[in-house]
């Protein structure tokens, strides 16, 4: 359609901030209202959203629809956890976690695979319409099974609604993040850039005393800050966050430097990444059957995937470019294992002492901390690998981008197994009261 590189990062970008933004006002807006009803809007946004991509006229279109897009996945997505945490006692969590986690990553890693198909089959410059009419399938599939399947136990408890927290919280995220994160892979040169980071970051100093001012008057804040002061659940959504920027990151580089370094095309590449797929749901059918709220298991996962990701980094800078792709699948297979192992028990432990009228707005703030995480984790292992791509390495590839970018990757999920480890170390256990009990039983837990 004719749009510049620019404006195709702001059409990717775009839906993930506007993603990032909605998370958090919507998962309050689920447990003040119905957390069925939000997911059920949330989906028909989707969708609508979806039919406007594969018909647009223009690029501007485009890229609005595709922030409308956005919008929907950050509607429905807090209600998914919410229902969950809802649902489900604490000792049963770990399983549909787990089945999230899987099918995340499996459609994550299949999903290119088959876009690489259609678009090889309907061919020409239209085919990309193609994409987002599956999606219009799959969104209507899950509107009409929600509608008839999805039940919300929870009676809806009417409170009141933080406008001016929504509108602190989703600019201030915007304003943060945007700067770096539509810079083509380079730091921003423009002073404005910088500005508007700092900008971002005040209102959201003033977003949290915002909150503060709030509970100390007794009114209903966005997020209620108590949460954090819960066993497990500052770490767990911190650690949250730093698993899900170095899986989108180091997915992000990987599928670049194949494309880049060994000449692979788009399908092959996906062709080569789709077993470590089958490497995570093993990792999650693991995680599903031992301890559910266990910090070591966490930490151990998290590990395998940090070695996993420095060894490809390794691979990337030593490896000849002929048995790159042999190497990566297999490396690639244990780092998926081990974040199948980590991410599942990691939001089982996070949630399990989060009372249930609280549940999708606990959720939605781990989701938060997933995208922003996502979209920093990006950023920032694009703005090194291409400062380093133009120089050689000692092990004669071509460039030493991919590597320094990947070990950037593995130390982030490293962190994330330093937080698991200490979280684990302050020994707080689930206490009995919290298995199978009732809504008024969670919120003395939680006091």
């Amino acid at each position: 359609m004719g749009g510049d590189p620019a404006v195709v990062q702001l059409m990717l970008v775009g839906y993930t901030l506007a993603y990032a933004a909605v998370l958090v006002p919507a998962g309050r807006i689920g447990d003040v209202v119905s957390r069925r009803r939000v997911f059920l809007i949330g989906t028909g946004v989707f969708v609508a959203a979806s039919v406007t991509c594969a018909i647009s006229p223009t690029i501007e279109l485009l890229v609005a629809a595709r922030i409308i897009e956005g919008v929907g996945a950050g509607l429905l997505m807090p209600q998914v956890l919410g229902l969950v945490q809802r649902i489900f006692p604490a000792e049963e969590r770990a399983r549909p976690l787990a089945a999230l986690a899987a099918l995340t990553t499996i459609t994550s890693l299949a999903a290119p695979v088959m876009a690489g198909l259609i678009l090889d089959i309907a061919g020409g410059a239209q085919g990309w319409r193609l994409l987002f009419m599956v999606t219009v399938v799959v969104g209507t599939v899950v509107f009409a099974v929600a509608v008839a399947v999805v039940k919300d136990p929870l009676p809806p408890r009417q409170r009141g609604f933080d406008g001016w927290g929504t509108v602190l919280l989703a600019a201030g995220v915007v304003l943060t993040i945007a700067p770096f994160s539509v810079a083509n892979g380079r730091l921003p040169t423009s002073p404005w850039a910088y500005g508007a980071s700092v900008a971002g970051i005040g209102l959201l100093i003033i977003f949290a005393a915002h909150e503060r001012r709030l509970q100390r008057r007794g009114a209903e804040p966005l997020i209620d800050l108590t949460l954090f002061r819960l066993p497990h659940f500052r770490p767990g959504v911190v650690a949250s966050g730093f698993m899900h920027a170095a899986a989108t990151a180091g997915t992000l580089i990987v599928t670049i430097a194949l494309q880049q370094i060994a000449r692979l095309t788009p399908l092959e590449t996906a062709l080569w990444m789709l077993p470590s797929a089958v490497a995570s749901v093993m990792g999650t059918w693991v995680a599903s059957r031992v301890s559910a709220t266990s910090g070591s298991v966490i930490a151990i996962g998290a590990a395998i995937g940090a070695f996993a990701l420095a060894g490809l980094g390794f691979v990337f800078g030593f490896v000849p470019s002929p048995a790159l792709p042999w190497a990566i699948a297999a490396l690639l297979c244990a780092s998926s294992f081990g974040a199948g192992v980590a991410a599942p028990a990691n939001q089982a432990r996070t949630l399990v002492f989060t009372p249930s009228h609280r549940s999708s707005v606990a959720g939605s703030l781990i989701q938060f901390a997933q995208r922003t995480g996502s979209a920093v984790g990006m950023a920032s292992a694009l703005i090194i690998y291409y400062a380093f791509f133009a120089i050689p390495t000692s092990g004669g590839q071509p460039a030493s981008g991919p590597m320094y970018a990947l070990w950037a990757v593995a130390a982030m999920l490293a962190v994330a197994a330093i937080i698991a480890v200490v979280d684990h170390l302050h020994g707080h256990t689930e206490p009995a009261l919290n298995r199978g009990a009732t809504s008024s039983e969670h919120d003395l837990v939680a006091r």
